[in-house]
């Protein structure tokens, strides 16, 4: 199946709130500068984990989604990343929901719980992205085909 890729400024996706630098808060003083992302999520624990995402060049073809049983939070730091969404139902994915987005450098996003999505790849070189994450299980489920970005 194949799936034209858009720019996530100009996509809806359902279940993911994006935040764009334009909109990000910094102040500066003589030895700092603070950037407030300005997206705020309520998870449902207070275990929560962090780490450093990086991806590489990859066809932009996915045949795995996951999901969580809570909010997942990606802050895109370098390069530009093509990732997956799809809606899910009580039957798996709704191959008709999917989406894949051009996330460029910069953009916050706050993916709820239970929305499929999947690792991103790179659009060009490398991409690298903060993850903020309740621990939490990641089960994948296959999609019935192939989807592919065009």
């Amino acid at each position: 199946m194949e799936v034209k890729i858009t720019d996530l400024k100009d996509t809806y996706v359902s279940g993911v709130k994006a935040i764009f630098p334009e909109s990000y808060e910094t102040v500066k003083e003589d030895y700092l500068e603070w950037t407030a992302f300005k997206l705020t999520s309520r998870l449902n624990t207070t275990e929560v984990t962090a780490g450093l995402l990086q991806g590489w060049h990859h066809t932009p073809t996915f045949k795995v989604v996951e999901t969580h049983e809570d909010n997942e939070i990606f802050c895109f730091l370098e390069g530009t990343a093509l990732m997956i969404f799809i809606d899910m139902d009580e039957n798996g994915p709704v191959m008709d929901t999917a989406q894949i987005v051009r996330i460029p450098a910069g953009v916050t996003l706050e993916i709820e719980k239970g929305k499929g999505h999947f690792v991103a790849v790179a659009e060009d070189t490398t991409y690298k992205a903060i993850v903020v994450s309740p621990v939490q299980a990641a089960p994948k489920v296959m999609l019935p085909e192939i989807i592919a970005g065009i």
